[in-house]
C-alpha cells in the first residue's frame, strides 16, 4: 500500500465497520482510477441540463474559438463523478445505504477538455456517528493528467446508515461521563468534561507526548466531540507527565520517504489544524515542560496559552536538519513577525517561559508546575461563561483579519455579526445594559 502510494497508482482504503474510520481522520483514503472525458459523456450532460452552450457541444467551433481549442466538460459534469470516484476510494462493508448530504468549498480551478483523463484524490476529513450511522466529509480534488493544477477541489458530505445485523453498533458516548477516546486502543489522548469545559490530555508520557497518528485521531476525535456539545464552551489541551508535547515520534517519522513525508504532513496535520481554528469555542493550552517542533506548532495553535517558569517552545526542526510544519513557521510569524520567528527556527534553541511571555507567545505564566493545570482550567470556566457563539465569531473574524486587508475585514465582520445579531445572548446582553445587571449568557 505505500509503495502504490509513492508512485501515485491507484488503491483504495477497506474498513469493515463504519466506526473504524475514526483510525483514517486527517489521512488520504486513496486515489481512483484515470477516466476519459467523452464528447459523449458532455454531450449526454448538455441536454440532461439543458446547458447547450457551443464550448461544450461544437467541437468545429471550439477549435475555432475556445482559448481551449476543444470542447470543454461542463463544471458540475465533473463534479458528479464524486460519488463514483468515492466509492471506488472508500469502501465500507458494514453500510446498508447512503445519501449525500451536501458540499462545502467547491472549486473548479481548471478546464477539463474532451479527451482528459480525470481521477480523484479522496481523504477523510471529518466523521460523526450517530445511533445507526455517520455523517463524513471527504475532500475530493479532481486531477487532470499531466496538468498541474487540478479541475476541481471539493469537499464532499455523505450520510451513510449501518447494516443492522452488523455486529458492531454505533453510538454517541454520553455527554457527562469522561471518556477516554473510542477507537484508540493505547489511550493515547484522553477526554475529559468537566462541567463547561472539555479538557484533552496527550498521553505518551514515556514518549513526552510525540505526536503519532493515535495522537492527532484522538486530538481530533475529542476535538469533533467538543464541536458538537453545546454544553461544553471552552476546552484545555495539555501533556501528560513531564513535557507538553515532543513534536513528531521519530520512531515512526523517521522511516518514511520523503514523498511519504510530505504526503503525511499535508493529510495529518493540515486537517488536525483546520479542526482547532475552526472550533468556535476558546482553547487554552496548558503547556507543561516543553513543547517541541510539532508540539510547539500544538500549542501555538491554541487560542491562548498558560506557561510556567519551567516551560519552554522549542522550534527543533533545525536540529534534525528540517524546517518546520505543522503550520510551525505560519503560527509563529504572525505572533511575533519576519525576523525574530526566524530567528528562533534557524537557531533551535529553547525559548523559556519568560522569554515567551515578553514576545507575547504565552498568556499568563505561574510560578510552579503544580498551578499550571488549575490556571488553565479556571482561565477556562471564566471563558465558557461569555457568550461562546459571539467568542466562536470574533475568533473568525481574527483570524480572517490576518490574511485580508481593513476593507475586505469589515465586509466580513458585517456578513458575521447578522449570526450575533439574531442570538439569544446578543438579546440578553442588551437587556442586561439596559437593566444595569450582570448578563446570563447560555452561548447560543
Amino acid at each position: 500500500m505505500a509503495e502504490e502510494k509513492s508512485i501515485n497508482k491507484a488503491y483504495s482504503t477497506e474498513v469493515p465497520q463504519l466506526s473504524d474510520l475514526t483510525h483514517y481522520l486527517g489521512k488520504e483514503l486513496g486515489i481512483s482510477n484515470w477516466m476519459t472525458i467523452t464528447q459523449d459523456m458532455i454531450d449526454s450532460f448538455a441536454k440532461t441540463t439543458e446547458d447547450t452552450q457551443w464550448i461544450h457541444i461544437d467541437p468545429e467551433k471550439s477549435a475555432k474559438y475556445s482559448p481551449y481549442k476543444k470542447t470543454v466538460a461542463h463544471g458540475f459534469l465533473v463534479l458528479s463523478l464524486a460519488s463514483k470516484f468515492c466509492f471506488e476510494t472508500l469502501k465500507i462493508k458494514d453500510i446498508a445505504m447512503g445519501v449525500n448530504y451536501g458540499l462545502d468549498k467547491v472549486r473548479f480551478m481548471n478546464a477539463t477538455p474532451v479527451g482528459a483523463l480525470l481521477r480523484a484524490r479522496v481523504s477523510l476529513m471529518e466523521f460523526s456517528p450517530f445511533e445507526g450511522g455517520g455523517k463524513y466529509k471527504l475532500k475530493l480534488v479532481f486531477e487532470l493528467k499531466g496538468v498541474e493544477k487540478p479541475a476541481c477541489v471539493a469537499e464532499f458530505i455523505a450520510q451513510v446508515y449501518s447494516n443492522p445485523n452488523s455486529k458492531k453498533a454505533i453510538s454517541e458516548p454520553k455527554k457527562d461521563i469522561p471518556k477516554k477516546i473510542e477507537n484508540n486502543n493505547d489511550e493515547s489522548v484522553l477526554f475529559e468534561k468537566d462541567g463547561d469545559i472539555g479538557i484533552i490530555t496527550l498521553n505518551r508520557p514515556s514518549r513526552y507526548n510525540a505526536v503519532t497518528d493515535d495522537v492527532v485521531n484522538g486530538i481530533t476525535t475529542a476535538i469533533n466531540k467538543i464541536r458538537k456539545d453545546d454544553d461544553i464552551r471552552a476546552v484545555v489541551i495539555t501533556g501528560a507527565g513531564k513535557g507538553f508535547c515532543a513534536g513528531a515520534d521519530m520512531a515512526v517519522f523517521g522511516q518514511i520517504t520523503p514523498e511519504e513525508g510530505r504526503a503525511y504532513i499535508t493529510s495529518t496535520y493540515q486537517p488536525l489544524m483546520r479542526n482547532l481554528f475552526t472550533l468556535r469555542k476558546p482553547i487554552i493550552g496548558a503547556i507543561n515542560g516543553t513543547a517541541a517542533g510539532v508540539g510547539a506548532s500544538l500549542a501555538l495553535a491554541c487560542d491562548f496559552r498558560v506557561m510556567s517558569q519551567n516551560s519552554a517552545l522549542l522550534y527543533a526542526f533545525i536540529n534534525i536538519g528540517l524546517g518546520p510544519d505543522g503550520g510551525g513557521s505560519w503560527l509563529l510569524a504572525r505572533q511575533i513577525g519576519y525576523s525574530k520567528a526566524l530567528q528562533i527556527a534557524v537557531e533551535g534553541k529553547k525559548i523559556m517561559a519568560k522569554e515567551c511571555l515578553d514576545l507575547g507567545l504565552t498568556n499568563k505564566l505561574v510560578s510552579e508546575d503544580s498551578e499550571l493545570l488549575k490556571t488553565a482550567k479556571n482561565w477556562a470556566h471564566e471563558l465558557a461563561k461569555l457568550p461562546t457563539l459571539a467568542v466562536g465569531v470574533t475568533k473568525e473574524d481574527i483570524f480572517y483579519a490576518m490574511g485580508h486587508d481593513l476593507y475586505d475585514t469589515i465586509a466580513y465582520e458585517a456578513e458575521k455579526q447578522v449570526t450575533t445579531f439574531a442570538s439569544r445572548d446578543f438579546s440578553e446582553g442588551v437587556n442586561a445594559f439596559l437593566e444595569k445587571r450582570p448578563a446570563k449568557f447560555i452561548g447560543k
